[in-house]
């Protein structure tokens, strides 16, 4: 009771300087409640209004302007080529989509004006939970060919405008020490007439597919960082014409299978691999099914932020095109890449590839490979400067080699 009594005499006394009053003297500096932190309880709490000004969709865009000099066997051709692509983006919580466009615009100074390509493009990705995901991405692409490039005749004036619409789906779960993935896709291409320097013209319809496919993929973890998996899928490809070469269609269902192995170490190191076989099963009983070896890889290597070597190993059984008497094309391919960042302004790129395609039924083969080097300088935010040179060989049996050398230079603008 004297301990009690001595402190509220305490409080009741006026508070000297040097002086401590432990049950405080309520100004502003030892008051509990005023100063106590503020962000913990809840009882003055206000919600955040909401930004009604934000825009659903994060808008991107850039024009790209090319000048560019190409020799080849044919002569020189200086062109003019204008790139603008936009795309608008809006994420989610779990996930987000994005709808796109480009296209590719050329002009040469002999006056022909063509639209080399227009593209459409979307998708959209949503995650269930942590280790569950769905996504599905879909194009519309427009494109027509320069005449004048290797495959089409000296008396072609227009090469045909190809329409190509693809739709692809996907589904991923992580069970623990195993991963899977399903996957399902749809396609329609539509090819327009050849036009010749008579004028006249001829159809390739027989080009006209609808392909179709399902395809899966299950993993095994062996360690954190490294994947046993296998492949799998089947595609069907129908054609609205018979071939005018073979008078059949070239219906067909391919299967493809493979086993490999993934493995990433942090973020410097990503290797995949994987050997498979491919089955093409005609529907027309004349034609000669026929397998293929598949060989796929991917590698990819960043040893610190400015650099960055990738490389590719590919296999893909194709559709023939127009070449005469072939029910198929089997092309294998491998590319190198290697970008360097110099400083913030400038950036160094290099690429090397090789392909080799093989036609079914005929004795037609097609060989190509090349070399090229590139450069990006950031003039300023908005605007960079780009220098590309390529080197091109390719070889069509029983035709002679062709040599091609391009030179481009040009701007690109962005936001």
């Amino acid at each position: 009771m004297m301990a009690v009594a001595t402190a509220l005499a305490a409080a009741a006394a006026p508070v000297l300087g040097a002086e401590f009053n432990p049950l405080g003297d309520g100004s502003d500096y030892n008051n509990g409640d005023l100063v106590r932190d503020e962000t913990t309880g809840c009882e003055n709490c206000q919600q955040q209004p909401h930004e009604w000004n934000e825009p659903p969709f994060e808008l991107d865009w850039q024009l790209g302007l090319r000048g560019s000099v190409t020799q080849g066997d044919d002569g020189t051709k200086v062109e003019f080529l204008a790139l603008p692509e936009v795309k608008l983006t809006h994420n989610t919580m779990r996930g987000g989509y994005a709808v796109g466009a480009s296209s590719e615009l050329s002009y040469d100074l002999d006056g022909n004006a063509r639209v080399d390509s227009l593209t459409l493009n979307g998708s959209a990705d949503y995650h269930f939970d942590a280790v569950t995901s769905a996504g599905l991405k879909g194009s519309f692409t427009l494109s027509q060919d320069d005449p004048n490039d290797p495959g089409y005749a000296v008396n072609v004036s227009s090469a045909p405008l190809v329409l190509n619409g693809q739709v692809e789906a996907n589904a991923k779960r992580d069970l623990g020490l195993f991963e899977a993935e399903g996957r399902a896709n749809a396609g329609r291409t539509v090819y327009g007439e050849t036009t010749y320097d008579d004028a006249s013209t001829s159809s390739n319809d027989f080009q006209n597919t609808i392909v179709a496919g399902l395809g899966g993929r299950l993993g095994y973890k062996l360690t954190p960082g490294v994947t046993a998996f296998v492949d799998g899928e089947a595609n069907y490809e129908a054609y609205d014409e018979a071939s005018p070469s073979l008078l059949v269609k070239l219906d067909n269902v391919t299967y493809e299978a493979r086993v490999g192995l993934n493995a990433k170490v942090l973020t410097v190191l990503e290797l995949e691999g994987s050997l498979g076989l491919g089955y093409r099963d005609f529907s027309d009983g004349s034609l000669n099914d026929f397998i293929a070896v598949l060989y796929d890889g991917k590698a990819i290597f960043r040893p610190d932020e400015t650099l960055t070597l990738t490389g590719t190993l590919s296999t893909s059984l194709e559709s023939p095109g127009t070449t005469s008497g072939a029910t198929a094309k089997v092309t294998y391919a491998a590319t190198g890449e290697a970008a360097y960042q110099v400083n913030p302004w400038l950036r160094l790129r290099g690429s090397a590839g090789w392909s080799e395609a093989h036609y079914q039924g005929v004795a037609t083969d097609e060989s190509k490979w090349n070399v090229g080097a590139g450069a990006d300088y950031l003039l300023n935010e908005h605007m960079d400067a780009t220098a590309d040179y390529t080197y091109t060989q390719s070889t069509t049996t029983p035709d002679p080699t062709a040599d091609e050398q391009r030179v481009m230079l040009g701007l690109n603008i962005h936001r």
